[in-house]
Protein backbone atom coordinates (compact mmCIF):
# COMPACT_ATOMS: atom_id res chain seq x y z
CA UNK A 1 0.00 0.00 0.00
CA UNK A 2 1.48 3.51 -1.25
CA UNK A 3 1.81 6.42 2.06
CA UNK A 4 -0.58 9.13 1.11
CA UNK A 5 0.58 12.46 -0.08
CA UNK A 6 1.07 14.86 2.78
CA UNK A 7 0.42 18.84 1.90
CA UNK A 8 1.19 21.58 5.07
CA UNK A 9 0.04 24.70 4.04
CA UNK A 10 2.76 26.83 5.69
CA UNK A 11 2.83 30.62 6.77
CA UNK A 12 5.84 32.18 7.53
CA UNK A 13 6.13 34.04 11.06
CA UNK A 14 3.43 30.84 12.13
CA UNK A 15 3.40 28.04 14.67
CA UNK A 16 3.72 25.45 11.37
CA UNK A 17 7.43 24.55 12.19
CA UNK A 18 6.78 22.17 14.69
CA UNK A 19 4.47 20.36 12.24
CA UNK A 20 7.71 20.45 10.08
CA UNK A 21 9.92 19.12 12.46
CA UNK A 22 7.32 16.39 13.46
CA UNK A 23 7.41 15.19 10.21
CA UNK A 24 10.75 15.24 9.73
CA UNK A 25 11.53 13.28 12.69
CA UNK A 26 9.46 10.31 11.40
CA UNK A 27 11.18 10.73 8.00
CA UNK A 28 8.06 11.31 6.13
CA UNK A 29 7.61 12.55 2.89
CA UNK A 30 5.81 15.52 2.18
CA UNK A 31 5.39 18.94 0.34
CA UNK A 32 5.44 22.65 2.07
CA UNK A 33 2.50 24.48 0.29
CA UNK A 34 3.84 28.24 1.10
CA UNK A 35 1.90 31.45 2.37
CA UNK A 36 3.33 34.95 3.60
CA UNK A 37 1.44 37.14 5.54
CA UNK A 38 -0.12 40.56 4.21
CA UNK A 39 1.10 44.00 5.75
CA UNK A 40 -1.52 44.16 8.81
CA UNK A 41 0.40 40.49 9.50
CA UNK A 42 -2.64 38.45 8.50
CA UNK A 43 -2.88 35.37 6.61
CA UNK A 44 -3.37 35.55 2.99
CA UNK A 45 -7.19 34.68 2.03
CA UNK A 46 -5.97 31.78 0.02
CA UNK A 47 -5.40 30.02 3.11
CA UNK A 48 -9.59 29.72 3.23
CA UNK A 49 -9.61 27.12 0.42
CA UNK A 50 -8.27 24.94 2.42
CA UNK A 51 -9.78 25.49 5.76
CA UNK A 52 -12.81 28.28 6.48
CA UNK A 53 -10.62 29.03 9.33
CA UNK A 54 -7.69 30.55 7.02
CA UNK A 55 -5.10 29.66 9.75
CA UNK A 56 -1.83 27.66 9.89
CA UNK A 57 -1.02 24.91 10.66
CA UNK A 58 -2.82 22.83 7.80
CA UNK A 59 -2.57 19.73 6.54
CA UNK A 60 -3.56 17.74 4.04
CA UNK A 61 -3.51 14.20 3.57
CA UNK A 62 -4.13 12.79 -0.13
CA UNK A 63 -4.70 8.94 -0.70
CA UNK A 64 -2.80 8.28 -3.98
CA UNK A 65 -5.12 5.87 -5.55
CA UNK A 66 -8.62 7.59 -4.71
CA UNK A 67 -7.37 11.24 -4.23
CA UNK A 68 -9.57 11.78 -1.80
CA UNK A 69 -8.38 14.35 0.80
CA UNK A 70 -8.54 15.01 4.74
CA UNK A 71 -7.52 18.17 6.14
CA UNK A 72 -6.43 18.65 9.06
CA UNK A 73 -5.98 21.68 11.20
CA UNK A 74 -5.39 22.55 14.95
CA UNK A 75 -2.11 21.52 16.25
CA UNK A 76 -2.95 18.73 18.58
CA UNK A 77 -5.07 17.46 16.33
CA UNK A 78 -2.60 17.03 13.54
CA UNK A 79 -0.15 15.74 15.96
CA UNK A 80 -2.55 13.05 17.19
CA UNK A 81 -3.34 11.91 13.78
CA UNK A 82 -0.15 11.76 12.69
CA UNK A 83 1.09 10.01 15.95
CA UNK A 84 -2.01 7.28 15.42
CA UNK A 85 -1.29 7.19 11.79
CA UNK A 86 2.38 7.47 11.02
CA UNK A 87 4.48 6.29 13.95
CA UNK A 88 3.14 3.01 14.19
CA UNK A 89 6.91 1.98 16.04
CA UNK A 90 5.76 4.72 18.94
CA UNK A 91 9.15 6.92 17.98
CA UNK A 92 7.35 9.61 19.34
CA UNK A 93 4.94 8.08 22.14
CA UNK A 94 5.27 6.03 24.52
CA UNK A 95 4.38 1.96 25.35
CA UNK A 96 3.79 3.05 28.65
CA UNK A 97 0.13 3.56 28.50
CA UNK A 98 0.11 6.01 31.25
CA UNK A 99 2.65 8.01 30.00
CA UNK A 100 1.29 7.46 26.17
CA UNK A 101 -1.52 9.04 28.21
CA UNK A 102 0.40 11.80 29.37
CA UNK A 103 1.86 12.94 26.06
CA UNK A 104 -2.04 13.15 25.15
CA UNK A 105 -2.77 15.30 27.77
CA UNK A 106 0.45 17.77 27.01
CA UNK A 107 -1.23 17.65 22.98
CA UNK A 108 -3.82 19.24 24.22
CA UNK A 109 -2.49 21.76 26.98
CA UNK A 110 -0.27 23.39 24.59
CA UNK A 111 -3.21 25.15 22.81
CA UNK A 112 -5.67 24.86 25.66
CA UNK A 113 -3.90 26.43 28.94
CA UNK A 114 -0.11 27.35 27.67
CA UNK A 115 -0.72 29.25 24.82
CA UNK A 116 -3.63 31.75 25.71
CA UNK A 117 -1.43 34.48 28.50
CA UNK A 118 1.42 34.37 26.39
CA UNK A 119 -0.56 35.26 23.12
CA UNK A 120 -2.29 37.69 25.21
CA UNK A 121 1.23 39.24 26.38
CA UNK A 122 2.42 39.17 22.77
CA UNK A 123 -0.80 41.31 21.89
CA UNK A 124 0.43 43.73 24.94
CA UNK A 125 3.80 44.22 24.26
CA UNK A 126 2.46 45.38 20.35
CA UNK A 127 -0.15 47.59 21.81
CA UNK A 128 2.94 49.09 23.98
CA UNK A 129 4.73 49.47 20.67
CA UNK A 130 2.19 50.70 18.10
CA UNK A 131 0.86 53.46 19.53
CA UNK A 132 2.35 57.02 19.18
CA UNK A 133 3.29 59.17 22.11
CA UNK A 134 1.09 60.68 23.88
CA UNK A 135 -1.20 58.21 23.94
CA UNK A 136 1.50 55.42 24.14
CA UNK A 137 1.72 56.59 27.65
CA UNK A 138 -2.63 55.51 28.48
CA UNK A 139 -2.53 52.43 26.05
CA UNK A 140 0.98 51.21 28.30
CA UNK A 141 -0.53 51.85 31.16
CA UNK A 142 -3.91 50.01 30.36
CA UNK A 143 -1.75 47.20 28.94
CA UNK A 144 0.37 47.23 32.21
CA UNK A 145 -2.88 46.49 34.17
CA UNK A 146 -4.10 43.75 32.09
CA UNK A 147 -0.71 41.76 32.21
CA UNK A 148 -0.75 42.20 36.03
CA UNK A 149 -3.76 41.31 36.95
CA UNK A 150 -4.19 38.47 34.39
CA UNK A 151 -1.60 37.45 31.62
CA UNK A 152 1.68 37.77 33.33
CA UNK A 153 1.13 36.02 36.72
CA UNK A 154 -0.62 33.14 34.58
CA UNK A 155 2.52 33.05 32.03
CA UNK A 156 4.60 32.74 34.99
CA UNK A 157 2.30 29.65 36.24
CA UNK A 158 2.59 28.23 33.25
CA UNK A 159 6.39 28.41 32.92
CA UNK A 160 6.48 27.61 36.76
CA UNK A 161 4.61 23.98 36.13
CA UNK A 162 6.91 22.93 33.22
CA UNK A 163 9.79 23.89 34.89
CA UNK A 164 9.09 21.66 37.54
CA UNK A 165 7.75 18.79 34.88
CA UNK A 166 11.15 18.77 33.32
CA UNK A 167 12.88 18.72 36.23
CA UNK A 168 11.15 15.46 37.34
CA UNK A 169 11.04 13.77 33.85
CA UNK A 170 14.91 13.42 33.10
CA UNK A 171 14.84 16.29 31.29
CA UNK A 172 11.90 16.09 29.63
CA UNK A 173 8.56 16.32 29.41
CA UNK A 174 7.48 12.37 29.03
CA UNK A 175 9.53 9.58 29.91
CA UNK A 176 13.23 10.76 29.87
CA UNK A 177 12.85 10.85 26.05
CA UNK A 178 12.09 13.49 23.25
CA UNK A 179 8.09 12.89 22.41
CA UNK A 180 5.69 14.61 20.32
CA UNK A 181 4.73 16.59 23.43
CA UNK A 182 8.51 18.17 23.13
CA UNK A 183 7.72 19.27 19.82
CA UNK A 184 4.59 20.88 20.20
CA UNK A 185 5.34 23.26 23.39
CA UNK A 186 9.20 24.01 22.32
CA UNK A 187 8.14 27.28 20.11
CA UNK A 188 6.02 28.79 22.72
CA UNK A 189 8.93 28.58 25.20
CA UNK A 190 11.50 29.48 22.57
CA UNK A 191 9.55 32.94 22.08
CA UNK A 192 8.68 33.51 25.41
CA UNK A 193 12.76 33.34 26.23
CA UNK A 194 13.11 35.25 22.86
CA UNK A 195 10.95 37.97 24.04
CA UNK A 196 12.38 38.27 28.17
CA UNK A 197 8.93 36.59 29.28
CA UNK A 198 11.27 34.38 31.01
CA UNK A 199 15.01 34.15 31.86
CA UNK A 200 17.27 31.18 31.66
CA UNK A 201 18.76 32.06 35.54
CA UNK A 202 14.59 31.48 36.51
CA UNK A 203 13.84 28.28 34.69
CA UNK A 204 17.33 26.48 34.06
CA UNK A 205 15.31 22.90 33.35
CA UNK A 206 13.68 24.76 30.25
CA UNK A 207 16.55 26.49 29.63
CA UNK A 208 18.80 23.02 29.53
CA UNK A 209 15.54 21.07 27.64
CA UNK A 210 15.41 23.70 24.99
CA UNK A 211 19.07 22.97 23.97
CA UNK A 212 18.66 19.99 24.33
CA UNK A 213 15.79 19.63 21.22
CA UNK A 214 16.83 22.38 19.29
CA UNK A 215 20.08 19.93 18.66
CA UNK A 216 18.04 17.46 17.33
CA UNK A 217 18.46 16.60 13.82
CA UNK A 218 15.62 16.75 12.72
CA UNK A 219 15.01 20.12 13.94
CA UNK A 220 17.98 21.50 12.30
CA UNK A 221 16.46 20.11 8.72
CA UNK A 222 12.74 21.72 9.69
CA UNK A 223 14.30 25.14 10.19
CA UNK A 224 16.38 24.98 6.86
CA UNK A 225 13.00 24.59 5.27
CA UNK A 226 11.40 27.08 7.28
CA UNK A 227 13.84 29.61 6.45
CA UNK A 228 13.64 28.78 2.79
CA UNK A 229 10.09 29.44 2.94
CA UNK A 230 9.95 32.80 4.78
CA UNK A 231 10.56 31.48 8.10
CA UNK A 232 12.23 33.21 10.63
CA UNK A 233 14.71 32.33 13.39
Amino acid sequence: MSSPIIRVHWLNESRAFKVLWLLEYLKLDYEIIPYMRDEGRRAPESLKKIHPLGRSPVVEVEDRATGKKKVLAESGYIFQYVLQHFDPKGSLNNADPDKAEEIQYYLHYAEGSMMPPFFIEYLLSMVRNATPFPLSYLTGKVADKISERYSRGETKNQLDFLEGQLSKNQGYLVGGKLSAADILICLPLQMAFSRKTADAKDYPHIDKWLNTVTSDAAYKVAKEKAQANGGKF
